[in-house]
C-alpha cells in the first residue's frame, strides 16, 4: 500500500500524534535555522532527534499495524503511554515540569 494513504486510511494513537508534531515541529525547526543564531544550535538538534525518534515509533507502528486490528493496536498504545506518563509523573515528585 501507499504509505501515505496508509496513514490517512488507517490511522492510529501514534499516527495522529507524529503527524501533529511533525506538522508544527518542521515547521519551526526550519524558522529556526534561519533566524537563531548558529552557536545556539542544541535546541534544533534535540527536536531534529525528537522527529527521528518519533519517526521511529511511526514505522514500528506501521509494522505492528500489519499484525494487530487498528483499535486493539490503538487501545494498546494509549495504554502504553498513559501508564508511562504516570510513572513519569510518580517519579519525579508528582509533576511534569522539565525546569
Amino acid at each position: 500500500m501507499n504509505p501515505i494513504s496508509d496513514l490517512v486510511k488507517r490511522p492510529t494513537f501514534i499516527s495522529i500524534v507524529f503527524i501533529m508534531l511533525a506538522g508544527l515541529g518542521i515547521p519551526l525547526i526550519v524558522y529556526q535555522l534561519f533566524t537563531i543564531d548558529p552557536s545556539a544550535s542544541l535546541g534544533i538538534t534535540i527536536e531534529v532527534i525528537f522527529l527521528l525518534v518519533l519517526f521511529g515509533l511511526l514505522i514500528i507502528d506501521r509494522f505492528l499495524l500489519l499484525n494487530f486490528n487498528r483499535k486493539k493496536l490503538s487501545v494498546v498504545e494509549v495504554i502504553f503511554t498513559a501508564g508511562y506518563l504516570a510513572y513519569y509523573y510518580f517519579t519525579n515528585d508528582r509533576s511534569f515540569s522539565i525546569g
